[in-house]
Order: structure tokens, then C-alpha cells, then sequence
């Protein structure tokens, strides 16, 4: 009794939740927007326990960049910058986003966009994803679904060795989207040639990088 009382708590939710989202899919599909979908890589919605959605971090040995702000150097990417509130930015993201090829979901009620890209590998995806936050704040996560060996170096100019396919689909977005990073002006000021040769996972101690000019 207690193993199908458990087991039914556990599928009965589910099916309601594949009800739910196929009634908003079809919807969606309807009034011509994007499709409506809980993208399983970092997004995770708003709930009675979490109150505003967030992205998830990015797991080590993983091509993906986010900005959290926990994340490492090699990992981490500045969140983008509005120019608008939140619903209006938002809305026009869908407008542009939705004119491209990219297969693009959306789910308005937490401002977010998963967007599907070509990868780096040959006919592989890339997942980046948005959340349009509060005070001009936009929160960005890109992840590679085949993971490649990163490069043992880097040699441009002010790169920063570490997922630099998934930095440069972000910044395409950010480009298509007119939204800055939101640290431009101060990286623009401070901007060093950063590279990161082994890589490292480690989270850096909380200083200014200026305190080693």
C-alpha cells in the first residue's frame, strides 16, 4: 500500500504538469508566440519556495558560462543591461529573437527566453538562456550539450580562456538584442589581457584586480 501511495504521489503531478504545459503550448502556438516550455537546463521557475526564478550554476568540466556570481573566472560572464523596464525589454526580446532562425521558448511570467543555437561541435546545440530581472538586470546562462576539451591557452587580446564559444553566443544575443554587458563601462576602464592557462575551477578571493597593477 505504501509503495503505490507513494508512486502515485510522485506520477499524478507529473501527468498534471504534462497537461498543463501542452494546454500552453497549444496556446501559444496559437496567438503565434513562442513556445511556452521549461527548458531542463539551468532555468529554474518561480515557485511558493522561491519567489523569483533564477539560473542555475554552471557545473565544472562543462562548456557553460553564467553570471552568477559565484561562478569562477573561466565560467563567469557579466548579466546584460536594459535600457527599459523589465516587461518592455522583455517583450521586445521575443519580437527580435522570434524573426531569427533559432528555435526560441519563453516563459512571460518569470521574463525568460531559452534560445537554441548551433554549437561548436557539427550538429550540436547550444542552449542560452535570459532572465530579464529586476533594475535593468538581465541574467545569462550558456551551455553546450557535447562538451569539448577546452584550449590550453588563449592568445587574443583581453580574452579570458575558458568557454569562449558560449562567451561569443551570448554576445551575439546581447548584440542582436541591443543590450550591453553590464559591466562594460567599468571593464572598458579597467580592461586587462586575462588569460587563464590551466583553466581553474576555483573561486577567486574577493579582490579588486586592480590591487595587482
Amino acid at each position: 500500500w505504501l509503495k503505490n501511495t507513494i508512486h502515485n504521489r510522485m506520477i499524478l503531478p507529473a501527468v498534471a504538469a504534462r497537461a498543463a504545459l501542452a494546454t500552453i503550448t497549444l496556446a501559444a502556438v496559437q496567438l503565434g508566440y513562442p513556445l511556452e516550455s521549461v527548458a531542463e537546463v539551468g532555468y529554474v521557475p518561480s515557485s511558493n519556495i522561491e519567489q523569483i526564478p533564477r539560473l542555475r550554476s554552471c557545473e565544472p568540466n562543462t562548456n557553460c558560462v553564467s553570471s552568477g556570481y559565484l561562478e569562477p573566472p573561466n565560467r563567469y560572464m557579466s548579466p546584460l543591461k536594459t535600457r527599459s523596464d523589465k516587461e518592455t525589454a522583455y517583450s521586445r526580446a521575443v519580437r527580435d529573437l522570434s524573426t531569427r532562425n533559432n528555435k526560441v521558448e519563453g516563459i512571460a511570467k518569470d521574463s525568460y527566453l531559452h534560445i537554441e543555437v548551433p554549437g561548436t561541435a557539427p550538429g550540436s546545440i547550444d542552449d542560452v538562456e535570459l532572465i530579464f530581472a529586476d533594475e535593468g538586470i538581465v541574467n545569462v546562462r550558456c551551455e553546450a550539450r557535447v562538451t569539448l576539451p577546452p584550449p590550453p591557452f588563449c592568445i587574443k587580446k583581453n580574452c579570458i580562456n575558458g568557454n569562449m564559444d558560449q562567451r561569443t553566443r551570448v554576445e551575439e544575443i546581447s548584440r542582436v538584442l541591443g543590450l550591453p554587458a553590464a559591466d562594460s563601462e567599468r571593464m572598458k576602464d579597467t580592461a586587462k589581457w586575462t588569460p587563464i592557462f590551466f583553466n581553474s575551477d576555483r573561486v577567486p578571493d574577493m579582490l579588486e584586480y586592480d590591487d595587482y597593477q
